[in-house]
């Protein structure tokens, strides 16, 4: 059997296992209640929905939230879970390469992930068309950002499996990497007006600010003019200013090959006993 055949066979096995598996559910749920939460209280705190379409579309792409709580959750024990439930003494004894087990697990986790992206998308589309008629064409680059990022996720999560004890380990750092650490120097390099294209934090904003940028989500939400006139709102403004795309894919580019890479090399030379 050639090396391309057994990956395809890790891909299978392993993406079959993601199917079998409550979580993968669970997620799918919480998108649907999280999409119609938007759909049912938007229009009830702002009497009615607003009248730009991308910032309704802006609004209801959640799909980065949901695309790194799958990635950790499908992927914080797909390397961890092997050394800590000793499964590796049989998996990685077998005539199958590390490259070639972790390159399937990846894969079939990335396809996981992002059934629950296209689930997220499809239902954003389908709201779309029954209030406003149309889909704007800006939802497909959205949808693109958002199978980028969880690529990018995916790999950090998979290098955290491939460093940790365990699947928990592996889960709870890549939570705090993402969500913590990156956040709070996304904030504090946005507030002295820094570059912070390079983090985790900034490219997940891409996905929503490609409708328009942060100026069009205060335009459909608050009167204009009415940031500058609040206490440090043009401060807040300033600091708001959205990231630059093309320096966000090239971001989390880096952190899919980096992270992957990482994950592969750490995987090959880590001890079973």
């Amino acid at each position: 059997m050639s090396e391309f055949e057994k990956l395809r066979v890790v891909i299978g096995y392993e993406f079959l296992k993601h199917i079998r598996r409550k979580r993968l559910y669970v997620i799918l749920g919480l998108t649907l209640v999280a999409e119609l939460l938007v759909l049912i209280l938007l229009p009830l705190l702002m009497e009615g929905y607003p009248d730009n379409v991308m910032v309704m579309a802006a609004m209801l792409s959640i799909g980065p939230g949901l695309a790194t709580i799958g990635a950790v959750f499908f992927a914080g024990d797909a390397i961890a879970g092997e050394f800590e439930g000793k499964t590796g003494f049989i998996l990685f004894t077998n005539p199958v390469k590390r490259a070639t087990l972790v390159m399937g697990k990846y894969l079939a986790g990335y396809a996981a992930v992002a059934l629950l992206v296209v689930f997220g998308y499809v239902i954003v589309s389908i709201s779309l068309l029954a209030i406003y008629g149309n889909v704007p064409i800006e939802t497909a680059k959205s949808f693109g950002l958002c199978l980028l990022y969880a690529g990018s996720v995916l790999s950090v999560t998979f290098f955290f499996s491939s460093v940790s004890k365990g699947s928990m380990g592996a889960t709870v750092m890549t939570l705090l990497f993402i969500m913590v650490i990156s956040g709070i120097i996304d904030g504090i390099l946005a507030m002295a007006d820094q570059p912070n294209w390079f983090l985790l934090s900034k490219a997940s904003d891409s996905i929503s600010t490609v409708y328009g940028g942060y100026g069009l989500l205060l335009e459909g939400f608050m009167p204009e003019g009415s940031m500058e006139g609040m206490p440090h709102g043009g401060r807040l403004l300033s600091a708001l200013k959205s990231p630059d795309i093309s320096l966000c894919v090239l971001s989390m580019v880096i952190y899919l090959v980096v992270g992957f890479v990482l994950s592969v090399w750490t995987s090959r030379r880590r001890q079973l006993a």
